[in-house]
């Protein structure tokens, strides 16, 4: 069989993996350019004190996986510490950037994937692709050349798997068990994952008054998800230094929670972004579909969305537009474009009027690409200066480990000593357990394993080959006609 003929057969599975390429090879590219093998900021109280250190020792409990970092217990992330250590031999951060691209990308395509099943073939392969182009644009750096920020990119992974498994799902039923679980483990990631099982059931209530959920064990599974997010959220410690991040006033809150619903935009004008979206689960809870619609799973992760804003608007009001929570602000804006799409091809089969829906649909695309280009015009600055910051860091903590001198714990916080706090950052690297983990780059030793640096070389400096393949991949599917669909709609009302 010829290659485009094994394209044709399986376009579907090629399409995701050619937009799993984009967005690994983006992603492998800015870690090739700026990451950096030293830990930083918070990963040396995170990951080296409080996991490595005492792994090293031989006293590392299942209890300190739970520990809170600050609001959150970021439990996957430690383990991936301590399993990267026992790859590698060292603290390798580099290896937990590349795994987490593996994982970020490919959730994103997932969730894409996910939610266009919506729209018909060319419509649900326009939205997967230009959701790909948007998330391989670096907008949440930080994330990606950070490895300590697994918990980002697992808060999405768990949120959605719980979602995706709930949306359709009898209450009580293996499935919906499973769904119940994956949405309980997305709080082991971010605090803002204690919200997860209330937006699955919030979307499972809505459900229930358009009558396709119905009886004493719906009413319970409901009530089981929306008490397990009260425990969660009531169970997140209170951090006395986040206090000043937190919103001090309903107003403050409200500010910040448009700021997060207009991004891209800087201007309130971005609002219309959700238009679409609140259209869209206007017309589902009108319709009343059939359980097994996929429109319901755009309905859970529209109120997961919101659920999130909420909290980062309450939580952190004070500085909501961070970068690291740019992939959270991106699936937001994958849900919108995905609403938009299907209300053009849903209103062009109610026979309105072209013109209006081109026109419409034109400007909403149009306002959405101008506003993309205020973030992104920052970016190869704040990218740069990212990586001066970590080399410079990376040379002085070199030094200090070679020579000694003192004067290290004076150096100028996070810009010249990779901690926020230079004397407790001199206290661990004096500390035996966190010397031995050191990655050679700072020690000058051999790598203890080197196929791994070789696997590892090999990803980095093959990430534009990824990227390639995964364009060259992307215009062939395109060009036999983009992925077929499956555009039946199995009726189903569940009982209890």
């Amino acid at each position: 069989m010829s290659f485009v003929g094994f394209v044709g057969r399986h376009r579907t599975p090629v399409l995701l993996l050619s937009l799993f390429c984009v967005l690994f090879g983006s992603r492998l590219m800015l870690i090739r350019y700026a990451g950096y093998a030293t830990p930083f900021l918070d990963e040396w109280e995170a990951d080296g004190a409080a996991i490595l250190k005492p792994y090293l020792a031989g006293s590392l409990t299942a209890g300190d996986l739970f520990v809170p970092l600050n609001e959150h217990r970021i439990v996957f992330t430690k383990l991936l510490v301590v399993t990267i250590f026992a790859i590698s031999g060292y603290w390798d951060v580099i290896l937990q950037m590349i795994v987490n691209a593996v994982v970020d990308s490919a959730t994103v395509v997932a969730i894409a994937y996910a939610l266009s099943r919506v729209l018909p073939g060319s419509w649900a392969v326009a939205a997967m692709i230009l959701s790909t182009a948007v998330n391989a644009l670096p907008f949440g750096y930080d994330n990606a050349v950070l490895g300590f920020n697994t918990h980002f990119y697992l808060l999405l992974t768990f949120s959605f798997a719980g979602l995706w498994l709930l949306s359709d799902s009898c209450a009580w039923s293996p499935r919906w068990a499973a769904g119940a679980l994956c949405a309980l483990l997305a709080s082991l990631n971010l605090a803002s994952g204690a919200l997860t099982p209330a937006a699955a059931g919030a979307a499972l209530f809505l459900q229930s008054a358009c009558g396709r959920r119905s009886g004493l064990r719906e009413g319970a599974g409901i009530t089981v998800l929306m008490a397990a997010s009260a425990v969660l959220a009531g169970i997140v410690p209170h951090v006395p230094e986040a206090d000043e991040f937190r919103a001090h006033s309903v107003g403050q809150a409200l500010s910040a929670l448009v700021e997060l619903a207009s991004w891209p935009s800087h201007a309130v004008l971005g609002l219309i972004f959700f238009l679409p979206s609140a259209v869209f689960v206007l017309r589902t809870l009108a319709e009343r579909p059939a359980l097994k619609d996929p429109r319901w799973f755009n309905v859970a992760a529209l109120v997961w969305v919101a659920s999130q804003m909420l909290a980062l608007s309450v939580g952190r009001a004070a500085l909501p537009l961070q970068t690291r929570y740019s992939d959270v602000l991106l699936i937001g804006l994958t849900v919108n474009l995905v609403s938009a799409f299907w209300l053009y091809h849903a209103n062009a089969a109610a026979g309105r009027a072209a013109t209006g829906r081109r026109l419409a649909l034109a400007t909403w695309l149009g306002v959405l690409a101008l506003s993309l280009t205020h973030p992104q015009r920052h970016l190869p600055d704040r990218i740069e200066e990212w990586r001066t910051i970590l080399a410079v860091g990376q040379s002085n903590v070199r030094n200090y480990l070679a020579n000694g001198d003192p004067a290290f714990a004076s150096r100028a916080p996070a810009r010249e000593a990779p901690s926020f706090d230079p004397r407790r950052l001199q206290e661990l690297l004096d500390t035996p357990e966190i010397r031995a983990a050191l990655p050679p780059e700072l020690t000058g030793k051999p790598p203890p394993r080197p196929w791994v640096e070789a696997v590892k070389g090999g990803l980095l400096h093959s990430a534009p080959v990824w990227f390639g393949a995964g364009v060259v991949l992307l215009i062939v599917v395109v060009a036999l006609g983009g992925a077929g669909r499956d555009k039946s709609r199995a009726p189903d009302r569940l009982t209890a």
